[in-house]
């Protein structure tokens, strides 16, 4: 049985071999093998193993497979690939699609792909190997390209190159490793086939994968092929793809420091059309907005900690300074705007920071504060030009992805862009096709406008409602070209629109929120009747605003 196997696996483990192998298979937090456990087992003793048992039932073999051990799943796929083998194709076929997700490292889809679905799918439609291809699960997209192994030995091409050409642009290594070495393949049997393919104008192959490819060809060629056909690496792809690691890292290390917001499907919002709506509360955050978790993370990720702070904030940045800096028992400035709301500045007040206030706009207090910083060698904390800002923020995407699952849009509320930038490089990552959707008030939109103008441009707001947006911005800022790349579509509310969604979530839900999130509601009240039957969450970003400036928005409805 699977537990007799799983015992005298465990008899055999070696934990030194095991620290080894979990460097090797990169178990760390934001690699490829994240969270994979090892016993520390040679890869022969493996095959032997499963060469003994290799009589245990189909329903056995999957037990093992379901184990938390790598080499569990290891000995249970080479099992799998015996049973395929003595007939009972159809059944392993199917029973291997149904348990990709433990499936879940190179070596375990190396090992068994090319032998299960390749020959299932030989005389059959291949379209079950293009559904893998464009799969979320990295595991799933190798095993595609390295199931056409088995076709590469029987002089079958077509489905590697076509595979190879979805492929190329994958944002993971593994992938491009495995397209070239399958390439390879296909050159070591004709070389003309491979050739042929490489020089098609329309195949661009990233750098990686066609170094794999022509592994076999002369060294001129080589050379030749990697100065004229390699694909130059996208500045920002490459630092989209380094964010996504910061935001990855920032979940383990806010877990169980930041609340997990809620994401209430909204009925009343969603059902008049056929959509289903859901509101991500980061009002529930500490602090009363999402600001808490990018400020925390920042906190965290410094070298010294204790070291003292500055930054510049319209409110919802400084109150998650203020709490942070409280909780650590650590010092700082927090500069403000003289335009702070009063209301805010008594919650600032309460901290432990020294309030200074500089300039009527932001982005003058923002100035003040990164120049006192470098003047006095403080750390200075950006609301939005940060890394490491950007990154906590992004942890609302990783939350909203694991209770929302699958979206089609999502609609989020833009001033400096550190939400939205973060948000959408986990989106995005997960879910290809979603559409994200930048907010502003008509009042302040200056992200939307240097979009536009492909440069940060200077914008004189007026008052609105959603002060947590307004203001300008720095002209260097990182979250410019993120943006610029990653939104989807631009919108901007009136402040009687803004106003009305306000009401409006409160009325349906409850829920006091501020300006800021309204936008969002707002634009997306505007924008609804294109999302009939579609999959929508609304980003309420905060619920910090005064008793009687919400009761102001009330009574005007």
């Amino acid at each position: 049985t699977a537990r007799d196997i799983q015992e005298l696996l465990a008899s055999m483990g070696n934990p030194m071999k095991a620290a080894h192998a979990q460097r090797f298979f990169k178990t760390g937090p934001g690699e490829y093998g994240e969270g994979d456990i090892f016993r520390g087992i040679r890869v022969p003793e493996l095959r032997r193993i499963a060469q003994n048992w290799k009589k245990v039932t189909l329903d056995e073999m999957l037990v093992l497979l379901r184990s938390d051990y790598h080499e569990d799943r290891f000995v249970a796929l080479c099992l799998l690939v015996h049973a395929f083998k003595r007939g009972n194709q159809y059944r392993v076929y199917n029973a291997y699609l149904e348990h990709t997700t433990f499936v879940n490292n190179w070596d375990l889809v190396d090992t068994s792909a090319h032998k299960i679905l390749g020959p299932y799918l030989f005389k059959r439609p291949r379209a079950p190997l293009y559904t893998l291809a464009r799969s979320d699960n990295l595991w799933e997209r190798r095993i595609a390209i390295i199931s056409t192994y088995y076709f590469i030995k029987r002089d079958q091409y077509n489905d590697t190159l076509a595979l190879s050409d979805i492929l190329a642009h994958d944002r993971e290594d593994l992938i491009h490793k495995a397209c070239g070495w399958m390439l390879r393949e296909v050159g070591k049997r004709d070389e003309s086939v491979l050739a042929e393919f490489l020089d098609d104008p329309t195949v661009k192959l990233p750098r990686t994968a066609l170094r794999y490819a022509i592994e076999r060809f002369d060294q001129p060629v080589r050379r030749a092929y990697m100065a004229e056909r390699a694909e130059k690496p996208a500045e920002y792809h490459v630092t989209h793809w380094r964010a996504y690691r910061y935001i990855m890292d920032a979940a383990n290390r806010l877990k169980g420091e930041v609340v997990e917001t809620k994401a209430l499907r909204s009925k009343e919002l969603g059902n008049d059309f056929g959509a289903i709506v859901f509101l991500k509360l980061e009002n529930e955050q500490h602090t009363g907005s999402f600001k808490y978790r990018g400020a925390l993370n920042k906190l965290l990720s410094l070298n010294e900690p204790l070291r003292p702070l500055v930054a510049a904030s319209t409110g919802n940045h400084g109150l998650a300074i203020a709490q942070v800096l409280k909780d650590f028992g650590a010092k700082g400035t927090i500069y403000l705007p003289v335009t702070t709301e009063e209301h805010k500045r008594e919650a600032l007040s309460e901290g432990v920071a020294d309030l200074v206030f500089s300039g009527d706009d932001g982005i003058d207090a923002e100035r003040e504060a990164r120049r006192v910083a470098e003047q006095e060698r403080r750390v200075f904390i950006s609301p939005y030009n940060d890394w490491q800002i950007i990154a906590g923020q992004g942890t609302v995407g990783v939350e909203l992805l694991r209770q929302a699952g699958s979206l089609d849009y999502v609609f989020v509320s833009v001033g400096g862009g550190g939400l939205i930038s973060g948000l959408a490089l986990v989106l995005k990552n997960h879910l290809p096709t979603i559409k994200i959707v930048g907010c502003s008030p008509v009042r302040s939109n200056v992200m939307q406008a240097s979009v536009e103008a492909g440069r940060v441009v200077e914008q004189h707001s007026q008052p609105t409602l959603s002060d947590g947006t307004a203001g300008q911005i720095e002209s260097d800022t990182i979250t410019l070209p993120l943006c610029a790349d990653l939104v989807d579509e631009w919108l901007t509310a009136t402040e009687e629109e803004i106003a009305d969604a306000m009401r409006r979530v409160y009325h349906e839900h409850g829920i006091k929120i501020e300006g800021a999130a309204g936008v969002a509601v707002a634009c997306f009240l505007g924008y609804k009747k294109k999302l009939t039957k579609k999959r929508i969450a609304l980003i309420i970003c905060g619920g910090n605003i005064s008793d009687k400036k919400f009761q102001s928005v009330l009574d005007q409805g």
